[in-house]
């Protein structure tokens, strides 16, 4: 808009002292209305959000008003060098997707600028010689410089701001990468270590189930249920989070988690056996939508295990062994309500917290297995009961 006043204003002070020039100043001011409806034109397009096609109008009426402009004051005065801005704007500023147009654009820039150098429009003599030429040509070099210092600038602007989404999207990922695997896991994977494969000489593994669950769902609305769930497992998640757990998966209403991915020794256990026993109070506190007395088993058991990244595009780390198997076992022959624990978790376990011992249990392929009831830390109760042998 700023070309067009200046080669309105031009156009009205010097056309009618250049005689020798072509087009008349009535049919100049009448190209000068076609700019003006080109402007107009532009602001209107990009308005109701055809930015691409206003771009390149914008572009276009550009380029033919700087050589109206050229031919109103004279080439010498430098109008010409805009032509430069339109071909700058048309690779670097404006959003225009399509490579084709940006490069039709340049040629055009090009061939205007040739055809002026061809043509050499004198200065109005009104100008030459005077300060305002030496205005003009001032004016044009300082205006391009200023371009130059702008398209700069936008250009750095659009680089931190681009590296400032790159940076959001890879917290994003890691994010996501550190809701689905352990930490240590999405860190080696970003370092583009795979397949990931580990054998561990002792964690605990913990399983937890809703009792009945079958029957539930049948007594649930969709919605209901998924939220129930969703509302039960997000607060496991936070307990596991609490006590340096690490969650496996959920499978249906089961959930698996796992302490001592990260670090050795009992401490592991201990920090199992807190986790399990703050899940079983929430299950105690959280509520279930038209249903009362609803429980959950849980299971534990120390051991080592194998453990691995699968998949490439939806990733899961995931437990192997016996020690998984036997953890599941744990669990599903539990009783409503109670946490029941192998021989090596109550071996951890025993002078600390209470438990009660359950007799033995059949385990496919092996004999069978001493098992225990945990009831609750003795440094929570604040007595310490020998243990129970019956």
């Amino acid at each position: 808009m700023v070309a067009f006043a200046l080669n309105a204003f031009f156009a009205i002070l010097f056309l009618p002292a250049r005689p020798e020039q072509r087009v008349s100043l009535w049919a100049y001011l009448g190209l000068l209305m076609v700019y003006l409806a080109g402007y107009v034109l532009t602001l209107a397009l990009n308005w109701r959000g055809r930015h691409e096609t206003a771009a390149g109008l914008l572009l276009v009426t550009g380029l033919l008003n700087i050589a109206a402009v050229s031919l109103t004051v004279g080439f010498r005065t430098g109008p010409a060098v805009f032509l430069t801005a339109v071909a700058m704007g048309a690779v670097f500023v404006t959003d225009v997707k399509s490579l084709a147009l940006r490069w039709i654009v340049v040629a055009l820039a090009i061939l205007v600028y040739a055809l002026l150098v061809v043509l050499n429009p004198p200065v109005a003599p009104d100008v030459a010689g005077t300060w305002i030429e030496d205005a003009l040509i001032a004016a044009s070099f300082a205006g391009m410089v200023a371009f130059v210092v702008a398209v700069v600038w936008y250009q750095r602007r659009l680089a931190e701001r681009a590296e400032t989404e790159l940076t959001e999207a890879n917290k994003r990922s890691e994010q996501l990468l550190l809701n689905i695997l352990p930490a240590d896991i999405a860190r080696r994977l970003q370092a583009g270590e795979y397949p990931i494969a580990d054998q561990k000489s002792e964690v605990t593994v913990l399983f937890a189930d809703i009792v009945g669950s079958t029957a539930i769902a049948e007594r649930l609305t969709a919605m209901d249920l998924v939220t129930t769930l969703d509302g039960l497992f997000s607060s496991f998640d936070d307990i596991v989070d609490e006590h340096g757990l690490e969650k496996i998966k959920t499978v249906g209403d089961s959930y698996f988690a796992v302490a001592g991915l990260e670090r050795d020794g009992q401490h592991h256990t201990r920090s199992a056996a807190d986790a399990v026993l703050s899940m079983r109070e929430e299950v105690k506190n959280h509520g279930f939508p038209g249903l009362r007395g609803v429980q959950m088993r849980f299971g534990l058991h120390t051991g080592p295990v194998m453990a691995g990244v699968l998949g490439k595009r939806k990733f899961s780390y995931d437990l192997w062994g016996d020690t998984v198997n036997t953890a599941s076992r744990m669990e599903s022959t539990s009783e409503p309500g109670m946490i029941q624990v192998s021989q090596q978790v109550y071996d951890c376990l025993k002078d600390r917290y209470e438990l009660k011992a359950r007799g033995t249990i059949p385990v496919k392929g092996k004999t069978e297995l001493a098992i225990y009831e945990l009831i609750g830390s003795r440094e929570v109760s604040g007595r310490p009961p020998p243990l129970h042998t019956s």
